[in-house]
Parts: C-alpha cells; structure tokens; sequence
C-alpha cells in the first residue's frame, strides 16, 4: 500500500494529538500549536486527493489492518478529500480570522480549551467524510455535538449558555433519530458497513421484504440529520447559537459543522440506499417542499433583523433549505450541486462571520446595522471580504454563489420537478438574499455623523478615542452621533487576519470563475 494513503489516519489522528497536548499549553503556544496541525492536515489532503486523482479512483482504507467486525473501515475518493481539503482549509482560515475575538470573549485560562475543542471538532469532521461504517459516523456526530457546545459557551455571557443548552437538546434529538434510524437498519440488514448494507437493501428492494421498515428508516435519517442542520421548521436553536458564539466558533457552526450534517446525508442517499431506493421511498419531494420552506422562511426573518449576526444566522437557515432542495431532486447532478453549493457556502459564510467580526470590532462591538454605519471607512480589509461574501451569498456572476444556484437549475431537468418551478425558486432565493444584505453592505459603505449630522474628522475621532483612554472608557468608542449610533476610530489588524480575508475571497472568486474542475472532482466522487 502506497504510503500516502496512510495519511488518512494521520489527518485524524493528528488535530486529536495535537489537541489534548493543547491543553497543557499557555493560549498562545496552543494556538500555533493547533494551527501547525490544520496547516499539516492542509498538505496531507492535497497530496492524498493528487494521489486519488493520479490512481483513477478511490481506496477503502481498513483501520489497523483488521476487516469488520473487529476492525473499523475508512474509504477516501474524490468527494471525500475534496471536502477534507475543504474544511481543513477553512478550519484553519477561521481559526486565524477569529482569533482577536478569542482572546476577548474567553477568559486566558480557557483558551487553551477552546483550540483544543476546535482540534475535536475538525478530527470529527474528517472521520464523517471519512468513514464507510454507519455507527462509527454516529459516534463522531456525537463527538461534534459536544464540541460544538463546548465551543459555544466559552464565550462568557448568560446569552452564550441559554444558546448552548438549547443547540444541546435540539442535538440529542436529532441524535435520538438517527440512532433509531440505524438500529432499524441493522435489525433488517445485519450491517453496519456501506457496501454490505447497499448490496442488502437493494436486494431488500427487488424483493419487496421490509418496504415499510426501510421507510421508517429513510424517514427517521432524513429528520434526524434534518434537525442536526437546523432545516426548517427544526431551525429554532440556530440563531442564537451562531448569533452568540465568538468569531471562530460562529464561522466553525455555520460553515462546517451544519455542511457536514449535510453531507452525511448525501453519502448515505447515495451510497447506503442508493438513489434509486430513495426515489422510490418518496423522500425527495418531502425534502425539496421542507427546503422550499426553510429558504423562503430563512430569507425573510433574515431580512426583518438589525443585528448582523443575527443575519447571517437566519440566512445560514435559508441555504441549508437550498442544500436540501438539490438533495431532494434525487438525481446524480442533483448531489453534485448540492455538494458544490456546501463547498461554496462554507467558504462564503465563514468569510461573512469572520468580515463581521472585524466590523463589528471596529464599531464599539456593536452588532446592530446603525453601529456598522460607516464601518468600511474604518476597516476596509474586513469591508471588502464582507461585500465579497455578500456577492457570493446573492449569486452574482463570478462568484461562488452564482455556479452553485446554476448546477442546481441545469440538476432539475429531467426530474419529476418541474425545472420552471426550481428555477423560480432559484430566482426568489436571489432576490430574498439581495434584500438580506445589501442593507448591510449600504450601512458599513455610508458615512459615520456625528452629533452634528456631519463626517467626523480624523482629527476629532483621535481626540476622543484618547479622551477616551485617559478616562477609562471603552477605547474604540468617541462622539455619540445622531440618533445614538456613533462614530469610532479606524483599526489596524494584524497582518494574519488580512492575509485570511484575502483567502478568502480569492477561494471565493475562484470557485465562481474555474468551478468545472471542482464539480468534475465532485461528479466523479458520487
């Protein structure tokens, strides 16, 4: 076996070891600590997907050698290291983006904890994309669930803990149905494994035996990665969660763990029942109205609200709602969209959360759109990655947004949906995005007043942010303007986190400007 496979393992294992060895560390040798290993988990998915692409096809990798049962299976193809690049990448970009807000929301002597969460959540994520045995992804779904509230109620505050236990009971709902789902499974199968149980159940499906068990089972699998995604109407405890989170941790919920959920549930239509079996279960349709729902839902609470991250939360609901429709045309090309679209998303609203961490930062920390008034004047770097992902999120040409919405419409031809009606769907998504974020994007491009409805001068927010600092004030805050918004200094970041932006929007450009090779890697992969 070519000694690049192994590498597999070591990008789990890695972010694990690196992680409790975090803890024993001062933050700031953690951070670089954990940063070492997202960069390393970086390098080791590129070259096992090279590797993959230069073999022609994937390779069941067997843990420690040992076949099922006693061993635990691993399958790597292009789906699989695509999306670890992909979240390794994106891991690491949030990690970096978020970290001035780290260091302010969690008090030092747990910040060792958080990257060592941060570690879990990424070796969890990996062994989902990973894995080729049902229960072993249960496991680690459980795994990102605690992590996830871990990461959550770092951030100190009563909001932060009201919104972790409510994103704890929700999970352990969801977990509930989907560990029925399985056990369903494996009482009408006797398999946990992914190739044995889709031998099984299309055996199980020429026969006719167990038609209505394995529609409990599809139904109970699709409601329980349904709830662990936040698809409407089981979207409640979302908002709040990513709303109330640090920086990092509401770039980490919205851009990866929600897509992983996602993704799990496109491996196990593919793969466990096959397309086929869940076109004739009737599950698409369901999925395609519950999304319709969620999108036009999401869209329009994400319009009504004045508090940025309270924004991007609803609108996180709006596109897991479009993920699900893709998913729910039950086609091949279907699949691929829906996987393009988790790819694109992710790295767009990582981008949104981090951009508002630093506009927020910029504005007293205030997240209301009256407080980022003016916000791109005082920081253009977190402006410009804003306005990009905002671009990207409505789906304007040469942005990742825009592919993504176009795979899904060219998908719903030769479906038992009407294209007409997916495109319509496509067109009002557009225009419900538009009206979620351009007024925030026209509130941090307007001008900063002050008290006298005029742009303060550079002269006269210096004076008061030193006025400020000799009185004990907060630093960032200077002359109330009209209406009780105000009127703060300009930033400086640190050169990592414009590096990060950059990334950022270049991955984003990119993905809407050579997006053919991207979906050639997905296609290939289901």
């Amino acid at each position: 076996m070519p000694f690049v496979r192994n590498f597999l393992l070591f990008s789990i294992l890695l972010p694990m070891l690196c992680g409790v060895v975090s803890l024993s560390l001062k933050p700031g040798a953690a951070r670089r600590l954990t940063l070492v290993a997202f960069a390393a988990n970086i390098a080791m998915s590129a070259a096992l997907l090279a590797h993959i692409m230069s073999a022609g096809e994937g390779f069941v990798y067997k843990m420690g050698a040992f076949p099922a049962p006693f061993g635990n299976e691993m399958y790597a193809g292009t789906l699989e290291t695509l999306m670890a690049l992909v979240f390794s990448a994106i891991m690491l970009m949030s990690v970096i983006g978020g970290r001035e807000d780290v260091e302010r929301d969690v008090i030092a002597r747990k910040q060792s904890f958080f990257y060592l969460m941060s570690s879990f959540l990424l070796a969890a994520m990996l062994s989902i994309i990973y894995t080729n045995d049902l229960f072993t992804g249960y496991v680690f779904i459980e795994i990102i669930t605690l992590t996830a509230c871990s990461i959550i109620a770092l951030k100190e505050g009563g909001k932060p803990l009201a919104a972790t236990m409510s994103y704890l009971i929700m999970s352990l709902v969801g977990s509930a149905l989907l560990l029925l789902a399985i056990a369903v499974i494996y009482s009408i199968t006797g398999h946990l494994l992914v190739p044995d149980l889709s031998r099984s159940i299309d055996a199980l499906m020429q026969s006719g035996d167990y038609y209505i068990p394995l529609v409990v089972a599809t139904g109970l699998m699709t409601a329980g990665v349904g709830i662990k995604c936040a698809l409407f109407p089981f979207h409640s405890w979302l908002p709040d969660a990513h709303a109330h989170a640090t920086t990092s941790a509401s770039s980490i919920l919205s851009g990866l763990i929600i897509k992983c959920y996602l993704l799990l549930l496109v491996k196990v239509y593919a793969r466990v029942f096959t397309l086929e079996t869940v076109a004739s279960l009737g599950v698409g349709p369901v999925l395609v109205v519950f999304g319709v729902a969620g999108l036009v839902f999401g869209s329009v609470t994400a319009i009504r609200q004045r508090d940025v991250k309270q924004m991007l939360s609803y609108s996180t609901v709006s596109q897991v709602g479009y993920i699900c429709i893709a998913i729910g045309l039950g086609s091949r090309a279907g699949m691929a969209a829906a996987c393009f679209h988790i790819i694109a998303h992710a790295a767009a609203k990582s981008m949104l959360f981090t951009a508002a961490g630093g506009l927020i930062r910029a504005s007293g920390r205030k997240k209301s759109y009256d407080a980022l008034r003016g916000a791109a004047r005082r920081d253009p770097a977190s402006a410009a990655a804003f306005i990009c992902g905002s671009l990207a999120m409505v789906g304007i040409p040469l942005f990742s947004g825009f592919v993504s919405k176009l795979y899904t419409s060219a998908a719903s031809v030769g479906t038992r949906f009407e294209s007409s009606a997916i495109l319509s769907v496509v067109v009002v998504s557009t225009v419900l995005n538009a009206m979620c974020y351009f007024p925030v994007v026209a509130c941090i491009l307007a001008k900063a007043r002050d008290a006298g409805g005029e742009e303060p001068s550079a002269e006269a927010v210096a004076s008061k942010r030193a006025e400020a600092l000799e009185t004990g004030a907060a630093s960032d805050c200077a002359e109330p303007r009209r209406q009780g918004a105000r009127a703060y200094a300009p930033v400086g970041h640190k050169p990592s986190y414009v590096v990060t932006l950059a990334a950022f929007i270049i991955i984003n450009l990119g993905l809407g400007i050579i997006s053919q090779p991207v979906l050639a890697l997905i296609e290939k992969g289901i």
